[in-house]
């Protein structure tokens, strides 16, 4: 079933599937209202809609944890907001300097946010952290042209993988980075 959510919603960027537990779609409403949808896959299918502005939602793959990344008129980049929807707990917000090109769950409670040129690492279990920069994008994942399309990291945060998709030839071939 469509559960009511535009056909146009259904793009890379807009719907974020980080588990088995929930989909969440950021979508305009039939008045033309931003909003984020979120399906929960657990419970029968239930869908919870929320009226928001933002660009985006991720939720969290284990806890009913909900990030936000939107953008500022007047202000550079992105800013990322987490909250915890059953304490009704706002966990962190982050203003990043660039744009953010790419974000996942890695663990539980950290989040990974890939922008423009560097990588950061935002750990949620400490209270009012910031995230903190864990590499900065080199080579051909720093190019503009080049998308990022995932991002994972081993359990103890030594090993990171960045995989990212570029064409040479506008689109006839695709090349992995």
């Amino acid at each position: 079933a469509d559960h009511g959510i535009n056909a146009q919603a259904f793009r890379f960027g807009n719907l974020t599937m980080e588990s088995d537990r929930w989909i969440s779609i950021k979508d305009s409403a039939a008045d033309g209202a931003s909003q984020v949808v979120v399906i929960d896959m657990h419970n029968g299918n239930a869908v919870n809609r929320r009226p928001m502005k933002a660009e985006a939602s991720l939720m969290n793959p284990v806890d009913n944890i909900m990030a936000l990344k939107g953008s500022t008129e007047g202000t550079p980049g992105n800013f990322v907001q987490v909250f915890n929807l059953d304490s009704k707990e706002k966990l962190g917000v982050f203003q990043c300097p660039t744009n953010i090109v790419f974000w996942r769950w890695i663990a539980p409670r950290i989040l990974a946010l890939i922008g423009d040129s560097d990588v950061f690492h935002w750990n949620l279990n400490v209270a009012n952290s910031q995230p903190e920069k864990i590499f900065q994008r080199a080579g051909k994942l720093a190019e503009t042209a080049t998308q990022i399309i995932s991002y994972s990291a081993n359990s103890q945060m030594t090993w990171c993988l960045l995989t990212a998709i570029s064409t040479q030839d506008q689109g006839k071939t695709i090349d992995g980075n």
